[in-house]
């Protein structure tokens, strides 16, 4: 899009007298502008790259953009254009917090679990691995580079998990909620921004893309999200998370390179693809360094998980839900959401419908308690 065309899209939507005021620093899949009305308000301009849209169902990220604006949790979307993908927003002052290391991660922590618990639904799942497979990987290999023996050891770690992580619990994420997506205006608020690749997904899939530059952050993050008491298995699934994002941005990466947008750009992206495979190595080390009792579980949670799947629709017709926290000495520990999350009978909830159904499905389970 040239400048003379962004400036008259602007007159049209913005209004006569509209102006653009500087590029704005994004990620790997969107070039963005503050743009100005004549009044001097201040919005921002995305303009996606030909990637991008070969990836992103824009009908789709309309919808999100509307559901999270009413949740409170990002800005008001002014003109999208489904077709192109370029749109305008509301700009929220302040900075991506990736900029900065003033970050209070109780506030990003709530963040997250207002989207996590809203329960709202999105009408498609984001399907991690068919998108690892079918689109990242597939390209990043159409080129005909020979793959590393790190990437190949990493990436076999993470598939033999594959039908783990496909049996959690999904709620609406954001997924692609790294720091550069994550705005703190000064009143110290905390907004997300970019909903390319909403949809529904393991809640802790958002938490592991905090860990974009660093492992630790996100791991931090996850400490914060349940209040200092993370389970094994949801530190498991972080790093393992961590893992899969890594890669798929490892091979985003290859991609963009063998394109010729790095010359394009002047950015190097085989930089950005060592990066991340490094990450995807950081975050297998941490798996190996906290996760105990490799695979013990494995098949009882996963059927734990997809039997909890047959109940919560009941839950969710009164506002509540029902979330999978870890399997121990026989006893499920599950949390309580929505409207259930404080009412009183959720205790009757849990013994009268959980706890029956689980044990009659699922050998070894015993009991159910609230975690």
């Amino acid at each position: 899009m040239t400048e003379k065309e962004m400036q008259s899209l602007l007159n049209k939507e913005l209004g006569e007298g509209s102006k653009i005021v500087h590029p704005v620093l994004g990620g790997m899949m969107n070039l963005s502008y503050l743009v100005t009305n004549k009044d001097g308000k201040e919005f921002i301009l995305y303009i996606p790259t030909e990637q991008a849209n070969e990836m992103v169902d824009r009908s789709l990220e309309k919808e999100h953009q509307r559901v999270i604006y009413e949740l409170g949790i990002t800005s008001k979307n002014i003109f999208f254009d489904e077709k192109t993908g370029i749109k305008i927003n509301e700009y929220l002052p302040g900075t991506s917090i990736d900029k900065t290391d003033d970050i209070d991660y109780d506030k990003v922590a709530e963040l997250f679990r207002k989207l996590h618990n809203s329960i709202i639904l999105s009408r498609s799942d984001y399907a991690p691995f068919e998108r690892f497979e079918g689109i990242y990987e597939k390209e990043a290999l159409s080129f005909g580079q020979e793959v590393s023996t790190l990437y190949q050891e990493l990436r076999d770690f993470l598939f033999s998990k594959k039908e783990y992580l496909k049996s959690q619990r999904l709620t609406l994420c954001h997924n692609d909620a790294q720091r550069s997506n994550i705005v703190k205006t000064p009143d110290d608020k905390y907004y997300f921004i970019d909903f390319e690749f909403a949809g529904n997904n393991d809640p802790i899939y958002d938490i592991a893309a905090f860990g974009n530059g660093l492992v630790s952050e996100g791991r931090k993050l996850l400490d914060r999200y349940y209040k200092g008491n993370p389970t094994n298995e949801e530190i498991k699934r972080y790093y393992l998370w961590r893992i899969y994002i890594s890669l798929q941005w490892y091979n985003v990466a290859i991609t963009k390179h063998y394109r010729g947008e790095g010359e394009k750009h002047g950015f190097n992206f085989l930089d950005v693809a060592s990066h991340f495979l490094n990450n995807a190595k950081s975050a297998y080390d941490g798996y190996h360094l906290e996760i105990k009792d490799e695979e013990v579980q494995d098949d009882t949670i996963k059927l734990i998980i997809t039997t909890l799947d047959k109940v919560r629709h009941f839950l969710r017709k009164d506002g509540g839900d029902c979330e999978f926290v870890e399997f121990k000495n026989g006893i499920v520990y599950v949390r309580m959401h929505g409207a259930c999350q404080d009412c009183s009978y959720a205790y009757n909830d849990i013994k009268d419908l959980v706890e029956v159904i689980l044990q009659e499905e699922v050998p070894g389970v015993v009991e159910v308690r609230l975690a």
